[in-house]
């Protein structure tokens, strides 16, 4: 099994990644399982924007507002689930700025790597 091959620029740190180029399995002996569940579940990517801090790019603090991209399967685990792509603020709580929902991984990838682009070349873009 292979990681989904992702086109990330400079500027962020992959906190976790177990994006992987699979299909999701049903199980035959529960309806409402997956086989292959481990691959997925709401913890699937987690990537973070870093910042300049005293000339130097640094992963943000606990605390200092940050922005995050996040990757999960909702409801975890379940052959009726589907991707959930977002990109948050994190503030002191989960602030949803953009959000796509597939089945399609190659979607999902696609969209991801769009969003870092956008992310690093125009970091206006969420605010318009």
């Amino acid at each position: 099994m292979n990681l989904m091959e992702l086109r990330i620029p400079a500027g962020f740190a992959m906190y976790f990644n177990k994006f992987f180029d699979v299909e999701p399995e049903p199980d035959i002996d529960t309806e409402d399982f997956l086989k292959n569940w481990d691959y997925f579940t709401e913890d699937i990517l987690h990537i973070i924007k870093l910042e300049y801090t005293n000339g130097k790019m640094c992963i943000p603090t606990e605390g200092e507002e940050s922005i995050i991209i996040d990757l999960g399967w909702y409801p975890d685990s379940s052959p009726e689930g589907e991707y959930a792509l977002q990109i948050v603020k994190n503030n002191g709580y989960w602030d949803v700025l953009k959000e796509k929902r597939t089945k399609n991984r190659f979607d999902i990838k696609e969209t991801l790597e769009e969003w870092l682009e956008l992310l690093s070349s125009n970091p206006e873009w969420l605010k318009k």
